[in-house]
Order: structure tokens, then sequence, then C-alpha cells
């Protein structure tokens, strides 16, 4: 009796084992790389483009951004992801 009673347990050790691997396994390929989970958007910057600051407001995300040939400030919508405006400035 109590040799069953190991391999029952033996048998649910390795079904967890099993179940585990097959999530992970699922899970590498549903995220492709260089994506965050569940990221309403994703913004790709330019070479040589950097986040000066960043701030919410009215369900809205602004970045400040520095560039090569300015600065510019990007609005994007919050609920769907895509960008709603851009103000470009020239360096003086």
């Amino acid at each position: 009796m109590s040799g069953l009673f190991v391999l029952a347990l033996l048998g649910v050790i390795w079904g967890f084992v099993r179940q585990a691997r097959v999530m992970m396994a699922a899970h590498a390929i549903a995220v492709p790389a260089g994506t965050v989970e569940g990221a309403a958007a994703t913004l790709t910057l330019a070479p040589g483009v950097h986040i000066v600051s960043a701030s919410t407001d009215a369900g809205k995300l602004v970045l400040h951004v520095q560039t090569p040939t300015g600065s510019e400030v990007e609005i994007i919508d919050l609920a769907t992801g895509k960008p709603t405006g851009r103000i470009k400035t020239s360096p003086p």
C-alpha cells in the first residue's frame, strides 16, 4: 500500500514538472523577444534619440524626446496605444 502511495506522489510531481515545462514553452512562443507582456503599445526610437521625460495626464502619455535634429513632444493615447500628436522643435 505504501508503495502505491509513493508511486502516486511521484506521478503528481512529474505531472507538475511536465505542465510547468509546457506552459513555459508556450509563453516563450507567445511573447516575442524585446516586447513587454501586456503593453498597450510599443514605441521604437530611432538611433540617437532618447527620452528626456515622460508623464501621464487625462489618459495620455506625454513623452519629451531629444533627437539629433531637435526636441519633440509625442502624445500617445493610453486606451488605444496609438499616437495622437507630435510637436517638433528645431534647435536654436
